[in-house]
């Protein structure tokens, strides 16, 4: 009988480069990250929703909205043939405020029933929020430093969850606002075109719809971007002689007229407006006095934005440049309302610049900026927007 060996288990020995070898992450930080986008979409898409919900189911029904029956009730009193500025809401008195050539762009929603054409515009507004956040996620998640951002879903759902929950939003929506579209023209132009043969072509557009986005034009210059300044210029200039080729006189009108009544606006100085002009008046200055410190503060903030964005610009950075010259039209504008304020919800993803505690400081930045946007806190944002536009330290993200 065979004597049976009982065989020898040799026990490995650890590999000598197995200390060399990074050790696993673990997992909760990437999970965090791949739920991050969906959390970020759905919770802006509900608050989106409500607010879309609210704005048409207020007490008023869709006959809350003011600014759009302003905008429907103008085209309609320029095709009875009784002019597009002789309009004024029976319900807060203000009239069309802008060229003739925003008239003809709304036209085609006046041919629609009212209820159709309140909902028609509040989708179109609560679109371009997405087109906004995907247009701005996608290109901070080019330029961010290594983190949450540097992921274009991420960023733009975060981005868009910021603009959900923000007042300016809410005000757009409940008012039946046009700003939030004019930015989008501005955002998709500065961001999406600065490479492509259109570039400068909504920018152009935007101004020929309301005047404020001209502001960009001399930033399109300054950054060394001459071929888009000249076609946005180009633009503005064929859409102003086209809608004075539709309504000569509406266009004289505005042009000699109604384009110098800035401050003939229903509340024109409560805390809703927080241009200098406005934040000067409710100080109590008035006559030469508030003209000379408007005039001198208002130069100061406009060179020092344009400076700013320039740099920031030529660096690559258009971002920060657009939401730096987008600050400055809040100042040196005669009105700006809540739903103008969008450029200061995007404020908190320009990086900041601060060698050290980076991410602390961004936090930090961006928790203070979005409460101001998102609380009842009308009263500070004269002060943030001068501070974005002309004294908070942006640097270009590649450089962080």
């Amino acid at each position: 009988m065979s004597s049976q060996r009982t065989p020898v288990v040799q026990k490995a020995l650890p590999d000598s480069t197995d200390s060399l070898k990074p050790k696993e992450r673990p997992r909760h930080p990437r999970l965090v990250l791949k739920l991050l986008p969906g959390a970020a979409w759905v919770a802006g898409s509900v608050m989106t929703a409500l607010a879309a919900y609210h704005a048409l189911h207020g007490p008023e029904g869709v006959h809350g909205l003011d600014d759009l029956e302003v905008y429907l009730g103008a085209v309609e009193s320029f095709r009875q043939g009784d002019g597009l500025y002789t309009f004024h809401s029976a319900d807060i008195g203000d009239g069309f405020a802008y060229p003739p050539f925003a008239a003809i762009t709304i036209m085609p929603l006046a041919s629609v029933p009212y209820t159709w054409a309140a909902v028609l515009w509040t989708c179109t507004c609560a679109a371009c929020t997405v087109i906004i956040a995907v247009v701005v996620g996608r290109h901070i998640a080019r330029k961010w430093p290594d983190g949450v951002l540097d992921d274009p879903a991420s960023s733009s759902g975060l981005v868009f969850l910021a603009i959900s929950v923000s007042a300016p939003l809410a005000s757009n929506l409940r008012f039946g606002q046009i700003s939030i579209l004019l930015c989008t023209l501005v955002v998709v132009d500065l961001l999406c075109l600065s490479r492509t043969r259109a570039a400068g072509v909504l920018v152009g557009i935007a101004a020929a719809i309301k005047l404020t986005p001209l502001i960009f034009i001399p930033l399109l210059w300054l950054a060394g971007r001459r071929r888009a300044t000249v076609m946005a210029l180009g633009t503005f200039a064929l859409c102003i002689i086209g809608a004075w080729a539709v309504g000569p006189a509406e266009s004289e009108k505005f042009w000699f007229s109604v384009v110098f009544q800035g401050d003939a606006v229903h509340a024109f100085t409560s805390s809703g407006n927080i241009s200098l002009d406005a934040s000067l008046q409710r100080l109590g200055l008035h006559g030469n006095a508030h003209t000379a410190v408007w005039a001198v503060l208002c130069l100061a903030v406009l060179a020092a934005a344009m400076y700013r964005a320039a740099r920031a610009g030529r660096a690559g950075d258009h971002f920060a440049a657009l939401v730096i010259v987008g600050a400055a039209s809040l100042v040196v504008s005669p009105i700006s309302w809540t739903h103008h304020q969008i450029w200061l919800v995007l404020a908190p993803f320009a990086v900041v610049r601060w060698p050290e505690w980076r991410w602390v400081t961004q936090g930090a930045w961006a928790a203070a900026v979005l409460a101001v946007m998102t609380l009842s806190l009308a009263e500070v944002r004269p002060l943030l927007a001068i501070a974005v536009a002309a004294l908070v330290p942006f640097r270009k993200p590649a450089d962080s």
